[in-house]
């Protein structure tokens, strides 16, 4: 077996586990967006979210993903589970399969992120960097396509997921440019904090990447963090959501979006004295950690219902031109 399918198919293995909170998961690669089980999250709360509004799509895209390349993968390491737990679980692997498959030749870098200069020199440098927009776009597009491969369909849903959770992240629509960072702080890789005084430094980056795994504990009572943030953050409570337009252009303002929060919060305060050399990485104060943590809940929940609306949206685009397709 070739390395990146022997990663692959080690991470599944967690999968079922992971949906308990009983196993530990890989680390994931840097600045590629949430980590794993804030993407498995991400990927839970559109499944559930599916189910309980659209549940004839919900069935079409399950029916789908078995065309997936690496769905075998999945399928041996998920045998064990029920089916409700399976199909929950499809999803959560469809979200993090891009960061499985770092390396390799469908590897695409870029579509993970979006920057703008949001702190600093912000006249210096009026462009964006990366290339989420074209992956959103190009993924949308085929998942759209009745006529497209299912493979490649397939795949689109797992880029969907993924693509359109890194960009709630702040530091995927943001970061600074500053005379400390003159070729800014690389959306916050080279800007190093601790999150308490008895922590080891982590780079700014990392700090909302992992922010549900390191400082945060799972409410008492809950199963999981996806039904935890699921109840604190329903729909209803996410005026945000009502954004309409075509898909293309609501993700461009989720983009936006996530810039001005990381004007707004994740540069500001001690985050501003992040260091370049993690020796002198300032100590995040209480404060900022619980509104960096409530933010970042908030992201996660409006992350899992744009998912599910992406999905939605494309499913139903294919449906209405499916006769238009070659015999």
């Amino acid at each position: 077996m070739e390395p990146k399918r022997r990663r692959l198919q080690g991470a599944l293995t967690r999968v079922g586990w992971a949906l308990f909170g009983a196993a530990a998961l890989a680390l994931s690669a840097p600045a590629l967006g949430w980590s794993e089980q804030t993407h498995q999250t991400t990927g839970a709360i559109a499944e559930a979210d599916l189910a309980r509004r659209d549940p004839t799509t919900l069935a079409a895209l399950v029916a789908l993903a078995r065309a997936h390349p690496d769905y075998r993968f999945f399928d041996k390491a998920a045998a064990h589970l029920s089916p409700a737990v399976r199909q929950r679980a499809l999803f959560e692997w469809l979200g993090r399969w891009p960061d499985d498959i770092r390396t390799g030749p469908e590897d695409h870098p870029q579509w993970h992120y979006l920057l703008r200069v949001v702190h600093g020199r912000t006249w210096m440098w009026p462009f964006r960097n990366g290339q989420a927009n074209a992956g959103f776009a190009f993924n949308h597009a085929r998942l759209s396509d009745p006529c497209a491969r299912p493979a490649d369909r397939a795949k689109a849903i797992g880029w969907l997921i993924h693509i359109v959770g890194d960009v709630q992240q702040p530091l995927h629509g943001g970061h600074r440019m500053t005379a400390t960072f003159p070729a800014t702080d690389h959306a916050g890789q080279q800007a190093f904090v601790r999150r308490t005084a008895t922590d080891k430094p982590t780079d700014l980056h990392q700090y909302w990447d992992k922010i549900i795994e390191s400082g945060a504990v799972l409410p008492r009572g809950e199963p999981d963090w996806a039904t935890a943030i699921a109840a604190a953050w329903p729909r209803q409570r996410l005026p945000e959501l009502q954004r309409t337009g075509i898909m293309p252009d609501r993700f461009d303002s989720w983009v936006v979006e996530s810039g001005e929060l990381a004007r707004l919060v994740a540069y500001r305060g001690t985050y501003l004295d992040a260091a370049p050399d993690p020796a002198g990485a300032p100590v995040v104060t209480p404060r900022e950690n619980a509104v960096a943590l409530a933010l970042a809940k908030r992201r996660i929940a409006t992350a899992g219902y744009r998912i599910a609306d992406v999905l939605a949206d494309a499913m139903h685009r294919a449906a209405a031109n499916h006769r238009i397709c070659p015999r």
